[in-house]
């Protein structure tokens, strides 16, 4: 069995229609390490996968990473961030700090568990948006869509019907991360043999 990790059911939305193995399964892990971190372990502890594949979206931080490119752990450096880059300035930030391409929320916690455990990991992530890319809304509020987004939804509507520089950039997000989500099930089920 293949475990395939997503961070939320969004992000595994085009995948989880073309997959067909029964020897793939896929794990929502939540979003950010200590999420990802629990929902491996307790992944794990039910059944050891032949290999897991770290996926989902991640946030380009260098220009020349386009809409939909999948990237892995050997064609960039990918480093996990403890909280939405919401902003091209965090972006370049986190770049300067780190010296990474590509940056996500699980990957490191991801590694860390499979390391510990003996399980081969391949990562695939797919670009959702780019470094000059501002995301359009506070990172508290793109959290909370992660986490609860029934609840979250009256603060978005409120945000997005009275700040319209911020509805544009929040409707090209979605764009973009449909765009990402077809991009990484072809990668994904051609890997895969589905």
């Amino acid at each position: 069995m293949i475990l395939v990790t997503f961070a939320v059911p969004f992000e595994s939305a085009a995948f989880r229609r073309e997959v067909v193995s029964r020897d793939v399964r896929i794990l929502h892990t939540g979003v950010g390490a200590d999420a990802a971190r629990a929902a491996l372990e307790q992944a794990l502890c039910e059944g050891v996968p032949e290999r897991v594949i770290a996926s989902g979206f991640a946030g380009a931080l260098v220009p020349e990473l386009a809409i939909g490119e999948v990237v892995t752990e050997r064609s960039r450096r990918i480093a996990s961030a403890a909280e939405v880059l919401a902003t091209a300035e965090d972006k370049r930030a986190f770049r300067e700090r780190t010296g990474a391409e590509v940056v996500d929320m699980e990957t490191e916690a991801i590694r860390e568990v499979c390391e510990a455990a003996g399980v081969p990991l391949s990562i695939r992530r797919v670009i959702s948006d780019r470094a000059e890319d501002d995301l359009g809304l506070p990172p508290v509020l793109l959290d909370a869509l992660s986490a609860r987004p029934v609840s979250a939804m009256p603060r978005l509507l409120w945000t997005l019907a009275t700040q319209p520089a911020r509805r544009r950039a929040f409707l090209r997000l979605v764009r973009d991360c449909r765009t990402a989500q077809r991009a990484l099930a072809a990668t994904l089920v051609e890997e895969l043999g589905g």
